[in-house]
């Protein structure tokens, strides 16, 4: 997800000679346990130039006033909304980044939005029409199944879609991720172009029927073992069972018992 560019840097800076001109430095920090790591950076990045050197991102609530392509993310990934109306309690978008706002619509087969179908008709078409010239396209943010409307998925059925990522982050969810895979499949959409996150790490036996039920529906589910901001440890248990989960190929080996 992350640029490829001369200008993007991992890590401890290079040699000052292998420093491109630059006006300033941009540390920009995803997960808030990076924060320290990220904070030492910056003094390390202090010590080779002589510009200012910022730490940011989302570990430091930066609610994202705009979308910049090849900034942050490479080339591709477009983000054409910002926030969320929903208040799930073990998301921090909505507190991060207020309710839904719609940016201008930049380049790009992957849309990163966090709750793209929460935006406006309008909006959403003015998308479709931008994603008509583009290949291999992917709705990677998870698209909220309840939002997903008819007419949405005319629109994506006249598009090059990779692959569409749904969210069951719950068992209620169920009740309406399953029909709008049915719908999905309905409309010409294969198994493997329908993505599904999946929140663990509460409830293995629970989670793991989930997961079964998605599966047989007819999509790909994908599981995330839950983060809060203070990074937790899991036991082994639980990492192979999210590794199993997370992988199509594992899972599907084993789908006569499922």
């Amino acid at each position: 997800m992350t640029p490829v560019d001369d200008y993007a840097f991992y890590g401890l800076p290079p040699f000052e000679q292998f420093i491109p001109e630059h006006d300033e430095v941009r540390i920009s920090t995803v997960f808030t346990w990076d924060k320290k790591k990220a904070e030492m950076l910056q003094k390390n990045w202090q010590e080779v130039t002589d510009k200012p050197v910022f730490v940011g991102g989302p570990a430091y609530d930066d609610r994202g006033d705009g979308f910049i392509p090849g900034m942050y993310l490479k080339k591709g990934i477009t983000i054409t909304s910002r926030g969320c109306p929903n208040h799930c309690w073990f998301c921090s978008v909505s507190q991060r980044e207020g309710d839904i706002r719609e940016l201008p619509i930049m380049e790009g087969n992957i849309i990163q939005d966090n709750n793209f179908l929460a935006c406006s008709k309008e909006h959403r078409l003015a998308v479709y029409n931008m994603l008509r010239s583009q290949k291999s396209i992917c709705f990677k943010g998870g698209l909220e199944a309840r939002l997903l409307t008819s007419w949405d998925i005319e629109q994506m059925r006249s598009l090059k879609i990779k692959e569409l990522w749904l969210a069951c982050d719950s068992h209620n969810a169920l009740f309406q991720s399953i029909p709008t895979i049915q719908r999905l499949l309905k409309a010409g959409f294969k198994q493997n172009n329908i993505r599904c996150y999946v929140l663990i790490g509460f409830d293995m036996q629970e989670e793991e029927h989930r997961l079964i039920e998605l599966y047989k529906a007819g999509c790909l589910p994908f599981a995330q073992l839950y983060q809060p901001e203070e990074r937790k440890k899991y036991s082994y248990e639980w990492r192979k069972f999210a590794r199993k989960w997370s992988r199509p190929a594992v899972y599907r080996s084993n789908h006569n018992a499922l």
